[in-house]
């Protein structure tokens, strides 16, 4: 009986432990535990201690693979899981072969026990939001075969993979690893995929990635590795798929002038572009070193010479050799193609001349020749192209070869020399959705030919001139979205109907600055898409129709320059973001919904308009009638203070001017001999400097303005002679460009320094050997003023060369003596990068006010002029050039703070050049704090307040001094520039009152209205999805560089996070 009783609970014990749940299971739950958000339910739903199979296994939960009744894989991929999770649980899994959590927003780091996952073979995390550095143990991993850390934040160097034996696919692409890559790689012999690409990678490729024989992709791009090429890994590797983009590496044979000698047979796949390449393709003859590619990319180095016939290239399919400096004709055999597959050639942005005959290649589908010195006329034939790019040119006559060409569905031939009219037999475009003619001289009257392209989505026909009246089809053709007409010399009334059974998806409609006249048309509310309307810069007049509120997808709405009269309309859509009814002659009050816009949305112009809570307005009707009777007698006193200012300020002046005389030597005081050459010079400015000119206040403007106490006030002739030059002896006349972005009024000019000598005879240093010139030299050089600042003034120098030359005149007191000067700007003859404006030199003179830095020039201007709103801006940027930009801004950024370890100190829109075609952005301005005092780099700080860039902690610093974290904040405010389109220092009125833009944005992302914020010439393409994802991750990416300094990102990350978009 006893020995049945212990049979009896030696059973029921068994039982109860085979009941319980396994080591496996307990893993699985503990990392369950982690997991915030499962918006499918795919584990929370899944993963039960209910559903477990008889051999304790749970093969039935979502994502968990078994064998042999133990767990060998754990695949949780693209679940948009949000989770904070512990990896080590899962070294409890000793049969564990596949980890794969990829795509996910899950955090956390890998392990330091990560060598305990001993059957781990597979592992991915990629995409996600893990950070850290590499735990020693990820080394003693010999059975992984493929590892997967892309897209998300690890960082350190890669010492710790050295022992990954097995290792097949290494995908580390998209963190912030840093450091120079470890010899060790060379060693992984197994390796077939290694992708080490968008990290913070420096100096130069190690040597032996030809000895790994297996080895099939290679890609390093978007880091900086420097260096020159490695001939021998070009010659004896036997990858297929090479990628060393966007780093900084230099040609491997210089001594012969060629970029490299010669190519694997095996490399399919070549892609150099975005580096510092210099030599030609080709050097005594035609070399087959590209024959056996299939894709080739050169594009953005210095590369220079002709281009080679490339005849002896069969299999390559896609040639980009855009933005290098290759000159003389493109080879025929490159678009003819007899022998040739080329599906795509990029030869955009060199300096190419000569005329295009005609296409005939079969294969040919994409072809960019913009941005190039080509003549002539059109080619007769265009072959098999899809897309073709002929902008930014010199070709001439009329459009009348288009009629024989072929199927393209993407056609821009703006800026050249074109004439004539649009051809009437041109239907053959029935493919056709992007048409730009801009900028040309076409003429004529608009043909009714273009509307029968049955495809066609954009068409910019603007700044040419065309004439008659405005063609009504166009308005109602139903593909049509955007529509530009702009600056032409289009007359008569708009009148149109839509088709019965149709309707109209125009988008985009913009008719400014022509000729035409009637009242508002009231056809234009049956275009119910319209996002912006612009008819500013016309003859229309009347009366607002009230049905303008049918249109309530507007956002953007300017019908300035135009007479309307009478009230605006009550109830326009509150969507509208952009506004501007000025110089009309509107009466009545603002709409309360209007009221958010400021008063330059109204004014100038319609002078009996009211503003609430505005001049003009009370809500007491005794109070206006009372004012009305006090008009004469406050006329009165205001003139009579005005009088006794003026008297007050005149007598002050005469005071200064005594004291400035009294403390100046004899020699200094001006000879009849200066005095002849200003007055001469006062009568040839005159006509240089202009007469009517409109006046922008801004925050630069107030920064300006503000500089009195730096410089003399100066007489009217020297106000001429200080945009001569560097001299005040200089003859030539006065000029001023907008490139700049700032504004200069009378009073900015007179506080312009021009107290320097007839000739510089100081000294000239110069960083580098590219440019030699004498200090006399530069002296006759004539000037160009660029811009103002706080710490001086800039000017185009023009050198006998013809060499353009930035030279930045620096303030008297700002910069440090002598020994430290010289000594700090040595520092920065090493500073050389795609992104960065480099500096060439400085002068040191004899007096205090003599110090000058030398520096590239770049001609397109800078970022102001392209991005804000204002007098002289230039053609608006796209969503695509807008996140090219500030991608490369974060890469200038990240080379100063990790490659030279020395903050900006000054970043802001005005110093951010744009160069060449793309717009390739480049940083000035950088580092000037090591030059100057610390009284200087204050007053810098003070002006980076003013003008909305300063971060926070610099603000409340007794001592600010300028860092990496704040040199971040600046470049969220940049970000959020070019998201919104408006100036940083501009104060925005709302509904909340005046703001500055980043509490405007942060306001708006809190109410849920973020794409509220961005601006308005990009709604066009907000309907592209690619593109409004885009627009609002770079969002996310500037709110985080806004954040409070212990918040904030390092540039590294937020680099990496935009090239990812």
């Amino acid at each position: 009986m006893i020995a049945i009783r212990i049979l009896v609970v030696s059973f029921l014990l068994v039982s109860t432990v085979a009941q319980l749940p396994s080591q496996d299971i307990l893993a699985l739950l503990e990392f369950k535990k982690g997991i915030k958000h499962d918006p499918a339910g795919f584990v929370l739903s899944s993963w039960n201690e209910e559903s477990i199979d008889s051999n304790g296994c749970p093969s039935s939960w979502n994502g968990i693979v078994c064998s042999n009744g133990s767990v060998a894989g754990v695949v949780l991929e693209s679940l948009s899981l949000s989770a904070d999770v512990d990896l080590s649980v899962f070294s409890n899994l000793t049969k564990l072969v596949k980890l794969s959590l990829s795509n996910n927003s899950i955090t956390g780091k890998i392990p330091d026990n990560i060598a305990e996952f001993r059957s781990l073979e597979f592992f991915d995390v990629s995409n996600n939001l893990f950070s850290s550095s590499l735990p020693q143990g990820i080394g003693k991993l010999t059975s992984l075969q493929n590892i997967s850390l892309a897209g998300n934040n690890f960082s350190g160097t890669l010492d710790p993979i050295v022992g990954l034996r097995s290792i097949r696919s290494l995908d580390l692409s998209r963190n912030s690893f840093s450091g120079s890559l470890p010899t060790t790689l060379t060693k992984l012999m197994n390796l077939v995929y290694l992708n080490l690409s968008f990290n913070g990678f420096t100096k130069r490729i190690p040597k032996g990635f030809e000895l790994i024989s297996d080895l099939e992709v290679l890609d390093l791009h978007g880091n900086m590795l420097d260096g020159t090429l490695d001939v021998d890994f070009f010659l004896l590797s036997e990858v297929s798929y090479v990628d060393f983009s966007s780093n900084m590496l230099m040609s491997s044979d210089m001594e012969h002038g060629k970029f490299l000698p010669k190519l694997s047979d095996t490399i399919k796949y070549l892609n150099l572009s975005h580096n510092q390449l210099t030599g030609s393709l080709v050097t005594g003859g035609e070399l087959s070193v590209f024959v056996n590619l299939k894709t080739l990319d050169l594009s953005y180095n210095q590369l220079s010479g002709e281009l080679p016939g490339f005849s002896f290239v069969y299999d390559l399919q896609i040639l980009k050799l855009s933005n290098n400096r290759f000159s003389g004709a493109i080879p025929n055999n490159l678009l003819k193609g007899d022998a040739s597959v080329l599906t795509e050639l990029d030869l955009s942005g060199n300096n190419l001349s000569g005329p295009i005959s005609m296409i005939t290649s079969t294969t040919l589908r994409i072809l960019n020749l913009s941005s190039n010195q080509l003549t002539g006329e059109l080619p007769l034939l265009t072959g098999s192209c899809v897309v073709l790019d002929l902008s930014n040119n010199k070709l001439e006559g009329n459009l009348t070869r288009m009629i024989k060409w072929g199927n393209i569905e993407f056609l821009d031939l703006s800026r050249n020399l074109l004439n004539g009219p649009i051809p009437e037999a041109s239907l053959q475009f029935l493919r056709l959705n992007f048409l730009n003619l801009s900028h040309n001289t076409l003429s004529s009257s608009l043909t009714s030919a273009i509307t029968k392209y049955p495809k066609l989505r954009v068409l910019d026909l603007s700044s040419n001139q065309f004439d008659g009246p405005l063609l009504a089809d166009l308005l109602t053709m139903p593909t049509l979205e955007e529509l530009y007409l702009d600056n032409n010399l289009l007359r008569g009334t708009v009148k149109f109907s839509l088709p019965s059974l149709g309707r109209a998806n125009l988008n985009v409609l913009d008719l400014s600055h022509n000729q035409l006249g009637g009242y508002f048309p009231d056809e234009f509310v049956s275009l119910t898409d319209l996002t912006l309307l612009n008819i500013a810069g016309n003859n229309f007049s009347g009366s607002l129709p009230t049905s303008m509120s049918d249109l309530s997808a507007l956002i953007s709405l300017d019908i300035s320059q135009n007479h309307f009269t009478g009230p605006l309309p009550s109830n326009l859509s509150s969507n509208i973001r952009n506004f501007n009814v000025s110089f009309n002659d509107l009466s009545g009050l603002v709409p309360e919904n209007l009221e958010k816009f400021p008063r330059s949305s109204f004014f100038p112009g319609n002078s009996r308009l009211i503003l609430r809570n505005g001049p003009g307005w009370s809500d007491n009707p005794d109070v206006r009638t009372g004012r009305r009777k006090m008009n004469t007698i406050v006329k009165v006193i205001i003139i009579v203070s005005c009088v006794i200012a003026l008297v007050i300020i005149i007598l002050l002046a005469i005071f200064f001017h005594y004291i400035c005389i009294s403390r100046k030597n004899p020699p200094e005081l001006a000879t009849a001999k200066d005095i002849q050459r200003r007055s001469s010079l006062s009568s040839a400015g005159i006509g240089g400097a202009g007469t009517g000119s409109n006046l922008v206040v801004s925050a630069e403007d107030l920064v300006t303005s503000r500089k009195g106490s730096s410089s003399e006030i100066i007489s009217p002739d020297k106000k001429l002679a200080a945009g001569t030059g560097f001299s005040p002896a200089k003859s030539s006349h006065f000029t001023w460009s907008p490139e700049s972005g700032d504004s200069f009024t009378g009073e900015n000019l007179g506080r312009l320094d021009v107290r320097s000598p007839d000739r510089l005879v100081g000294e000239l240093h110069f960083l580098d050997d590219s440019i030699s010139l004498t200090p006399e030299e530069l002296s006759r050089a004539p000037a160009e003023v660029l811009g103002r600042s706080s710490h001086g003034t800039s000017y185009r120098a023009t050198l006998e060369s013809g060499m353009f030359l930035t030279v930045k005149w620096l303030r008297e007191g700002v910069a440090k003596p002598r020994k430290e000067f010289a000594k700090e700007a040595k520092k920065f003859a090493n500073i050389r990068h795609p992104n960065i404006v480099g500096l060439r030199g400085y002068y040191w003179g004899p007096t205090q006010h003599e110090k000058l830095i030398l520096s590239d020039y770049i001609s397109l201007g800078n970022l102001a002029v392209f991005l804000y709103d204002r007098p002289g801006r230039k053609r608006p940027l796209t969503w695509a050039q807008r996140l090219k930009i500030a991608v490369d801004i974060a890469r200038g950024l990240n080379y100063l703070h990790f490659d030279r370890a020395v903050p900006h100190g000054n970043l802001k829109a005005t110093n951010v050049l744009l160069d060449g075609a793309d717009l390739n952005a480049r940083i000035a301005d950088y580092c000037l704090h090591r030059l100057m005092t610390n009284a200087g780099t204050v007053e810098q700080i003070l002006d980076a307040g003013v003008l909305g860039y300063r971060a926070p902690e610099l603000a409340a610093s007794k001592k600010p001094q300028p860092s990496f974290k704040s040199d971040v904040y600046a470049f969220g405010v940049l970000l959020l520039e070019l998201l919104t389109g408006r100036c940083a220092g501009d104060v925005i009125s709302g509904e909340e009152g005046g703001v500055d833009l980043t509490d405007w944005v942060r306001l708006r992302v809190a109410e849920g209205r973020g794409s509220d914020c961005f601006d308005t010439i990009l709604l066009s393409e907000m309907s592209n999805a690619v593109a409004e994802k885009g627009m609002k991750e770079v969002l996310g990416i500037a709110l985080r560089c806004i954040r409070t300094i212990s918040e904030r990102p390092g540039i590294k990350t937020i680099y990496e996070d935009l090239s990812s978009i």
